[in-house]
């Protein structure tokens, strides 16, 4: 895997060293269906079926006879488009011929009510997909457009290309170009939705890598604190490591992290939840730490809801404290200026403080975000260094020289990494107790 981003985004297989995990499948039919779907053979097998359905919509026949080939053309000029299907690729084009008719008429005809017709009556020899948009605007087009499409998804339509297609017998070059490229992937079965590749979903309920790393990470906290619970429930002296350790740690985040936020009496109100949160971003930056794992807190999704979380406790607890009008009243702070300059400095920092508590809690999710990333990129950077001068220098010693350093540096790194995922679950438990603190207090 050349891209350095796909080792740390969310996947729907779980990555070992090659040699643990061979791939040896004897026939196509053996494959995952995704990765059936993303073949050369298979998608022009596809694009004949939808030409087919564009011509019995009345699609013009010299815009459908060179469609394919542009189509095949496109696809493989950028990396960013290997992999899709003829269908999307026409969506594609619509759906851009739509966005620079609205991005034109709101400068050139703002009160037009059709802007794609004000725009192609200027612009139409610019646009090549014209007659795809015309053939797919009405309603009833539409429909049929979907059902086209539909068809082609359909897992019936893989199976006619497994039974019917010449090019479904593939040769044993080719399955073992694909074997190649499994191997080291325990791919995760889906039972509850179908994926388009290794890293997207396309319907249904997806299963991927980090859900069951939060699920694991959940069940084993859950063992724990429940057996932490039972020692200090006893009111017996802590003994024993692990014991210790965890209350010390609970200790740490009450007395150094959560106090200090929010004070006492609100502490002891908040202490489960930010407690919660602090052991299960923890652990999930720990789990990040772990070869061929991943850490769930490198993805938007993960560390936006955990922020969704923060703010809507906030809110709740503001508008209990003070009302909805008292809570958004509390937004501004008090000033304590004279009636002729309040009149015009309080509703324009009002507006300011009201968008600066979603951009806070936007910010609190983003810098988890971007730090466990961070750290990740840098590791995998260091490593990338001698393999990449390996391949500049070949048989010189000057690999051997980096590659010594660069594992120095990683193991240092890797060590500095183990502060960062302590540290960064204690920043986001320290803001989020700040956050909810504040919303329940006068300014």
């Amino acid at each position: 895997m050349s891209n350095i981003i796909l080792h740390i985004k969310d996947s729907y297989y779980f990555e070992v060293p090659k040699m643990l995990w061979r791939s040896n499948r004897q026939s196509v039919e053996t494959l995952p269906d995704w990765l059936v779907r993303l073949d050369d053979d298979y998608q022009n097998f596809e694009a004949a079926k939808v030409v087919e359905g564009l011509t019995s919509m009345g699609a013009p026949s010299a815009n459908v006879e060179g469609l394919t080939e542009n189509w095949t053309h496109w696809k493989h000029s950028n990396k960013k488009y290997e992999g899709w299907p003829l269908d999307a690729y026409l969506d594609l084009q619509s759906q851009g011929l739509v966005a620079r008719s609205a991005k034109w008429a709101k400068k050139n005809a703002p009160n037009a009510t059709e802007p794609v017709k004000a725009y192609l009556a200027e612009n139409l020899e610019k646009e090549p997909f014209v007659w795809f948009y015309d053939l797919t605007s009405s309603p009833d087009a539409a429909s049929k457009w979907t059902d086209v499409k539909a068809g082609v998804d359909s897992p019936e339509f893989l199976k006619s290309y497994l039974q019917d297609a010449p090019g479904a017998k593939w040769a044993p070059e080719k399955l073992a170009f694909y074997n190649r490229s499994l191997d080291g992937k325990v791919l995760i079965p889906q039972p509850f939705g179908v994926i388009k590749n290794a890293y997207e979903p396309s319907s249904g309920f997806c299963i991927s890598k980090y859900m069951i790393i939060q699920v694991v990470v959940a069940i084993l906290l859950i063992a724990v604190l429940r057996w932490l619970g039972k020692k200090i429930s006893t009111g017996d002296a802590p003994k024993g490591r692990l014991w210790n350790f965890l209350e010390g740690l609970l200790l740490f985040v009450r007395d150094s992290v959560v106090v200090p936020a929010m004070g006492e009496h609100d502490a002891k109100r908040f202490m489960p939840l930010l407690w919660t949160f602090f052991v299960f971003i923890f652990g999930l930056n720990l789990a990040g730490m772990i070869p061929w794992v991943g850490s769930p807190t490198a993805a938007l999704a993960t560390t936006g809801t955990f922020a969704i979380i923060v703010f809507a406790v906030g809110v709740y607890m503001g508008v209990r404290a003070f009302g909805a009008v008292g809570y958004l009243k509390n937004v501004c702070p008090e000033l304590g200026l004279p009636w002729y300059l309040a009149f015009w400095v309080i509703p324009l920092l009002w507006v300011i403080e009201f968008a600066s508590l979603f951009i806070k809690h936007a910010i609190l999710a983003i810098r988890l975000l971007a730090n466990m990333v961070a750290g990740h990129a840098v590791l995998l950077g260091i490593m990338g260094l001698a393999v990449g001068v390996h391949a500049y220098a070949m048989h010189t010693g000057a690999w051997g020289v980096l590659a010594s350093a660069s594992v120095i540096g990683m193991t240092a790194l890797s060590v500095l990494e183990l502060f960062v995922a302590f540290l960064q679950a204690a920043v986001f438990t320290f803001l989020a107790a700040l956050f909810i603190g504040s919303s329940m207090h006068h300014h």
